[in-house]
């Protein structure tokens, strides 16, 4: 590695380099999401795009860029919420000349995992799409022929380290690869925007600054990173996450994702630890299907969490910073495979005592007569404080005191140990480990805000420690006690396998990711189970269709690692089941409006007895069911679109809900029925002026405004918001909502 990195303040200056140093052929290795350096990888894709001589191929994930506008009325109301929300953020323009078809000829986009549903139909990026495991993106990156790794992260406390921030995931995997191929004399460059605006994470996350071979820094390098908006969390969002909560073992480890369904567990995981006796109610009258309500007595549970979680999670999201808040997440794990059984074993906790220091020598983690490595190991754990020396055969406590004995079984020496040479806390502690993050600006302040002790429990590191269990195998087996991994899928079987990542015509909808890491993962450890997550139906052209169906022409988790799959209906218990008890299982936890036709599949399949028949409590699982027993719960004030707050305001709120709505009407209606119904309004309500002014649309100057603002009124009536006769259900507050 080179001692010291080439630093630069200017994009263009840091690209004139890049290419003097590289030459012309640049295969660029970039980050998943949020880690990518925008401003710099838009100054090389411009300089590609201008010089045909260039040769650039970008090989990278998620590839994160600011929301468009398919309609007028969508940009009305998006482009003041892009405006404020992601404020100057870049974006990336290679990803706008893709998605255009503009991708010049020397120009090659790869990625492994897209922005779900971004780049459906899209044949660039379906061509040169790569399905990879997360866990191999490193390897397969250097087989690729990458021979520059670009990345954002954060400065760090002084000139000799920066923090990757929120991407460790993979940088960590690479680094032994990039020192071998520099040592190798593999042409290969490390190239670091460093943003101040981004979150410092430490430990593993804070790596040598010799790791870079330049570094972009300065005010030109910063910008606000990509805040993605939370999403609302429906009734059917919280119904599956209330399900999922009462799987969650006290004193065991959970993984989940980002989105509504994670935000939909967090809040139902809070309120089983601090509002227990009105959760428990609301589980009753789930009235869950007997594999269901079995299974919390064996796997789960319903009283608060007196242990608590550990995370394990590829991605550090908003809700694992809410169940912290929330007391859920509070079991911590260490580095230190003794450390980690004495403490599971009740016999020592992070509080270091002279009882610490005999449990660990009883456990054989070092000898009663110390040595140099005992004495090493003890400071490194945290068990002496770090001026605890070996000298001379003895302890050197660094107290200007006599040198100490180290025979542990000599009451003197053991004495003056005890009372000279302890720390205070054990060091190492982890309440989650996460691979990168990504999730609405107000989740990056949180992590900003975190002291300086909370971020130390908010360890950054590879996909290769948190993904699978090679490496440290016995440590992570005993972290990873009574584990959750908790995914979500668009569809799935009645053999029970699952879709997640791509549609039955072989269209790329995102990528696997991590998910069927951790699904193996769920199998190989001892009481870990795959939780997989399904909407019961989805809006599709022709009305609501069925997300548990037959079979489906993709599968991204085999019907051979089926596990548990969560509806908003029920809790299907597949493993080891045959597939005729998984049939029943998937059908009695779909939607009611498609059991019947599930049911024949599956006879006509040979898969099910012909004289089944659904049991009488899953022939009611209707949306009216969800709505019902939410009911109460909602009027007291839970239970919200937002849980943990929105980018959006309240009136945006109203009318992202409203015009989705009819937007959803309108793919089953021509625009002359659309211009029909809008005519019914003789007159544009009174009521709907507040709406109409955030669109600019109070005092329409063409025919077309005056459509849109009957469009959106009728929206807005058959959303209950206002009446036809002008009257308002409901005073919504106009200014931004920036705490609930």
């Amino acid at each position: 590695m080179s001692q010291r990195p080439r630093r630069f303040t200017d994009a263009e200056a840091t690209i004139d380099w890049l290419i003097e140093t590289m030459g012309r052929e640049l295969h660029v290795g970039a980050p998943l999401g949020l880690g990518k350096a925008a401003t710099l990888m838009n100054a090389l894709y411009a300089r590609a795009r201008a010089d045909s001589s260039i040769r650039l191929s970008i090989l990278t994930a998620l590839s994160l860029d600011l929301p468009e506008a398919s309609s007028e009325l969508e940009r009305r109301l998006m482009d003041p919420i892009v405006e404020r929300v992601f404020e100057d953020y870049p974006g990336l323009d290679y990803v706008r000349d893709q998605k255009a078809g503009a991708l010049p000829d020397n120009v090659t986009v790869s990625e492994f995992f897209f922005q779900p549903g971004a780049m459906l139909g899209n044949d660039d990026a379906q061509r040169h799409y790569r399905s990879v495991n997360y866990t191999h993106v490193a390897r397969d990156l250097m087989n690729a022929g990458v021979n520059v790794l670009m990345q954002m992260g954060a400065p760090g406390p002084d000139d000799s380290c920066f923090s990757l921030s929120s991407n460790t995931d993979v940088t960590l995997d690479l680094i032994p690869a990039v020192e071998a191929a520099r040592a190798a004399g593999r042409p290969l460059v490390v190239v670091g925007q460093l943003n101040s605006r981004m979150p410092m994470m430490t430990r593993s996350a804070l790596v040598d600054a010799s790791l870079a071979d330049a570094v972009f820094e300065g005010p030109a390098a910063d910008f606000k990173p990509f805040g993605a908006p939370s999403m609302p969390v429906s009734l059917a969002d919280y119904a599956i996450g209330l399900r999922v909560s009462t799987l969650l073992a006290d004193g065991g480890t959970l993984q989940i994702g980002i989105g509504s369904l994670s935000d939909a567990i967090a809040y139902c995981s809070d309120l089983r630890e601090n509002h227990n006796a009105d959760y428990r109610a609301l589980v009753e009258a789930m009235n869950q299907p007997a594999d269901g309500a079995s299974l919390i007595d064996t796997i789960g549970g319903l009283a608060p969490f007196e242990r608590g979680l550990y995370g394990c999670t590829e991605m550090l999201v908003d809700a694992y910073i809410q169940l912290y808040r929330a007391g859920v997440i509070k079991r911590c794990v260490y580095d230190d495979i003794a450390v980690q059984q004495l403490v599971d074993a009740g016999r020592i906790d992070a509080r270091v005592s002279p009882a610490t220091l005999a449990a660990l020598c009883q456990a054989g983690a070092v000898r009663a007569q110390l040595n140099a490595d005992d004495v090493a190991y003890l400071r490194r754990v945290g068990v002496f404080h770090a001026d605890v020396k070996w000298a001379d055969d003895c302890l050197d406590a660094a107290d200007g005191g006599a040198l100490i004995g180290t025979d542990l079984d000599n009451d003197d020496a053991r004495a003056a140990i005890e009372s000279r040479c302890l720390g205070t806390r054990l060091h190492g502690a982890t309440l989650v480990h996460g691979g990168f993050f990504l999730g609405p600006s107000r989740f990056y302040q949180a992590l900003r805000d975190l002291n300086d002790d909370e971020r130390e429990l908010f360890h950054m590191t590879s996909v290769g420690q948190i993904n699978h269990l090679y490496g440290d195998e016995a440590l992570r087996r005993i972290q990873r006690r009574d584990a959750r991994f908790v995914n979500t899928a668009i569809k799935a079987t009645l053999s029970g396998a699952v879709a997640s990542d791509g549609l039955a015509d072989g269209q790329v909808l995102s990528g696997v990711g991590g998910q069927y890491n951790f699904v193996a993962q769920a199998h190989e450890l001892e009481g870990g189970r795959s939780i997989i997550c399904v909407r019961a139906t989805r809006n599709g052209s022709d009305g609501p269709e069925s997300n548990i169906v037959s079979h489906y022409a993709h599968t991204t988790i085999p019907r051979h690692l089926r596990d548990i799959v969560i509806t908003e209906y029920g809790v299907a218990d597949l493993r080891g089941k045959t597939d005729e008890q998984v049939a029943m299982a998937m059908i009695e936890i779909a939607d009611a409006r498609f059991q019947e036709d599930l049911r024949r599949s599956a006879i006509d399949a040979g898969k099910l007895r012909p004289d089944y028949q659904i049991p009488a409590a899953a022939r009611n699982n209707h949306p009216e069911r969800l709505t019902e027993l939410f009911a109460a719960s909602r009027r007291a004030g839970r239970f919200q679109a937002y849980p943990y707050g929105s980018d959006f305001t309240e009136i945006e709120r109203t009318l992202i809900d409203a015009l989705k709505k009819l937007q959803a009407g309108s793919a089953r209606a021509t625009l002359g029925q659309l211009i029909r119904h809008a005519r019914i309004l003789s007159h544009v309500p009174a009521a709907a002026g507040a709406y109409l002014e955030r669109l600019g649309l109070t005092r329409p100057r063409s025919w077309r405004e005056s459509l849109y603002a009957r469009l959106v009124s009728l929206a807005l009536i058959e959303h209950g918001v206002i009446d036809a006769e002008g009257e308002a259900e409901a005073d919504p507050d106009p200014g931004p909502d920036r705490d609930s």
